[in-house]
């Protein structure tokens, strides 16, 4: 096959081409691309004791800005004989398809393929109209032939990206697929620690640990499988959400322990991105690489904090993050985790924040699936087995209900299910649990078989591209929106301006399978002479029905809300007139689907909830429309809830005063949702309100996070 002209194409929007600047032009942040969030006790006692603080490094959402940062992106794929089998062939040129017309004139593209040997289909290039209808025709007209040499097609896309001389302000990643052994070349040792590389394999042919290890080797690579009869599009494009994405780069967490005579810095625990340290310091650096837009990245800090003879609010820890945009050095603003040392401080094993134990558990979820990992790889079935069952009798440990622990156990259970099969399923455990630990300790998205409703790490945009790509495998000759429509539409919903909080708010909700839009856009008179005419057309079914759903909905197998964390970031009040002059806090919302067979969809109206502050409005809390998949959540992330120059009268200001000599300033958060749910049989959607209202109180001064036990409460429930 004839490559095309081998010099790089540099004809990509000026904007896109950045100059950037010298350290010594570093600024600081005050947009909040990257917003730090803590975690920790907000006391402990006099002696010595161990403290664990978790920390949030938050991405913005999206794109702030009207102009996105260029992809330069390398396909790698295999056209190996064995991509016959099993249509797979066909999968990844509609895969590829798809890629291309997502890319746009900033972005430019490069496709390898190899067999025996590795061949470059075409330089990297400028997605134009002309390019894109071109490479659509080369990768359309791909026959396979030959063997497996992975490392000849990876070493020739890493040459492509050395060689750029346009490299600045611009994202760089591989994506390589392949479905069979490497039978020439040993792919594993190429050093890629300088790019993103994403892996994925195709089917169960194949020895998974060898694009396992590119993957982890790579800088924030992840591994993806995919099992034979899956789609390649979703894969690819989930990935792709996450690139196209992509404002923050080089971004480092530094962490230390200022005060020596406070605290010290014991461990650090980064999952897999790489740590420095300076032993005379104290100080730990972390680097993450590139975020995409709304990606959380969290660490673990052990803290030792030293004796005292006296109580006083000792400095625990300071943290900032330093990274790139557009080319351009920032720092963020810089958080100072303090702990109040007193005689009835609470020491490490009691009264753990609620985020921090779910961390931990993950973290140890992770540790076992690590050690089934090579006890999988040595062929000791049985003992990967005896392994995960002890993770889930781990996880069985948290009593309290808990959506992400419930994702976790539903995973295990499909591993247990894997590793029990006899038979060529095998090497299909081995793949998908390398792809789940690798995942995790990214704490990126990948593809890891299917497991319905276990989408950790999803962000907005690789969520919004894999249902472009559901729909896209459907009818793949359907026009697919630019991604520049995919921020506008974001930015619109990020802009959409505030309202005064209403006393009342309405959503509603249905379950079950069918055309979502079809659902969305009947009338609500059409719905309601449909089931007027079910009910007079079979009254007795219904009646039964009835009591069924009363039955069902009586043991809270509807869809509701809970708050899933909380952190009240600043607060600046003027006693004098009783003015909030800046209250910033961040809060998160799961929206929890507890049945097992039907997904739940929310309209952009149904999440609308309003925060108070001694009964004075401070935020209005919304959210897009959004599916919820079953026996699982989807978490609101509300980073920014700002709010300043509010007015208390005289009662609020009594009460005002109170919290903050009390240290713990109370907001509520309430609303009224109706709600529509679909369940089985003819008699199948009942109408329902789901309230929420409760009390929030936040640590202040301190940490700033809420009483765990007021976050437990805090949850919508139906009349």
């Amino acid at each position: 096959m004839s490559s095309l002209a081998n010099e790089e194409d540099q004809s990509v929007p000026a904007y896109a081409r950045s100059a950037g600047t010298t350290p010594d032009d570093d600024e600081e942040d005050n947009v909040g691309n990257v917003v730090l969030v803590s975690h920790s006790n907000d006391k402990a006692p006099l002696q010595a004791t161990s403290q664990q603080v978790m920390l949030e490094v938050r991405a913005a959402p999206s794109s702030t800005g009207e102009r996105r940062l260029g992809l330069d992106l390398v396909a790698v794929l295999d056209v190996s004989i064995s991509m016959l089998k099993n249509d797979r062939l066909a999968k990844m040129k509609t895969a590829m398809d798809f890629v291309i017309k997502k890319l746009g004139p900033v972005d430019r593209l490069s496709v390898v393929t190899f067999s025996d040997n590795a061949d470059k289909l075409c330089h990297l290039r400028s997605v134009t109209e002309a390019f894109r209808a071109d490479l659509k025709a080369r990768v359309d007209g791909l026959t396979v032939v030959g063997s497996t040499n992975i490392r000849d097609g990876l070493e020739t896309g890493l040459k492509i990206l050395a060689d750029r001389r346009v490299t600045r302000g611009r994202v760089a990643g591989v994506f390589l697929l392949s479905d069979g052994d490497e039978n020439i070349g040993h792919a594993a040792g190429v050093d890629v620690s300088h790019v993103a590389v994403y892996t994925f394999g195709f089917g169960a042919d194949y020895d998974p640990k060898v694009l396992d290890e590119i993957a982890r080797k790579s800088k924030g690579g992840t591994f993806s499988y995919v099992e034979d009869g899956e789609n390649m599009t979703e894969p690819f494009s989930q990935i792709l959400g996450g690139l196209l994405t992509v404002l923050v780069q080089d971004l480092k967490l530094t962490v230390s322990a200022p005060h020596p005579g406070d605290s010290a810095i014991e461990k650090v625990d980064s999952g897999l991105y790489l740590q420095t340290g300076d032993a005379n310091s104290g100080t730990v650096n972390v680097s993450f690489g590139d975020l995409f837009a709304g990606e959380v990245r969290k660490v673990i800090i052990h803290i030792i904090l030293h004796d005292v003879n006296r109580r006083k609010t000792a400095i625990a820890m300071v943290a900032h993050c330093s990274y790139s945009i557009q080319g351009k050095p920032f720092f963020s603003r810089e958080l100072t985790v303090r702990i109040r040392r007193m005689e009835t401080g609470s020491a490490a094993s009691s009264m753990v924040p609620e985020p921090v134990r779910t961390e931990l558990a993950r973290r140890r979820h992770t540790i076992y699936l690590e050690e089934a990992c090579a006890m999988a790889d040595r062929q000791d079935m049985d003992g990967a087995d005896k392994k995960l069952v002890e993770a889930k009798n781990d996880l069985n440990l948290e009593q309290q209900p808990n959506p992400i622990i419930d994702i976790l156990r539903a995973t295990l259970d499909k591993l247990l299910e894997l590793v029990r099969l006899p038979g060529p399923r095998v090497a299909g455990f081995r793949a998908y649990l390398r792809s789940l630990r690798t995942s995790h300790e990214r704490e990126r998205v990948a593809a890891t078989g299917d497991v319905k409703g276990a989408r950790l790490f999803e962000t907005h945009f690789t969520s919004k591209f894999r249902v472009q790509a559901e729909e896209f495998e459907r009818r793949p000759t359907m026009e697919l929106p630019p991604v520049e429509d995919d921020f506008k539409e974001q930015r619109q919903q990020e802009e959409r301006p505030r309202e005064k909080p209403p006393a009342v708010v309405e959503a509603w909700t249905w379950w079950g399978d069918g055309d979502e839009q079809q659902h969305r856009t009947r009338s609500s008179r059409a719905r309601a002479m449909v089931i007027l005419c079910t009910i007079l057309a079979i009254a007795a079914i219904a009646v039964v029905a009835a009591v069924v759903v009363l039955a069902v909905i009586g043991h809270n197998r509807t869809p509701y809300l809970s708050v899933s964390d909380a952190q009240l970031g600043a607060l600046q009040y003027a006693t004098q007139d009783g003015t909030i002059q800046n209250l910033q806090l961040s809060i998160t919302i799961l929206a929890n689907n507890v049945k097992s067979k039907a997904e739940a969809s929310f309209s952009s109206s149904s999440v609308d909830l309003a925060l108070t502050l001694h009964g004075v409005d401070v935020a209005l809390l919304r959210a897009p429309a959004f599916v919820v998949p079953p026996q699982s959540s989807t978490p609101l992330h509300y980073n920014e809830v700002a709010s300043a120059g509010l007015a208390l009268g005289p009662a609020a200001m009594r009460s005002m005063d109170e919290s903050l000599r009390d240290g713990l300033v109370p907001l509520d958060l309430h609303g009224k949702v109706r709600t529509r749910w679909k369940g089985g049989g003819v008699f199948h959607r009942s109408h329902f309100w789901m309230r929420i209202s409760c009390r929030l109180r936040f640590f202040f001064p301190g940490n700033g996070t809420v009483v765990p036990a007021d976050r437990r409460r805090c949850r919508s429930r139906s009349p």
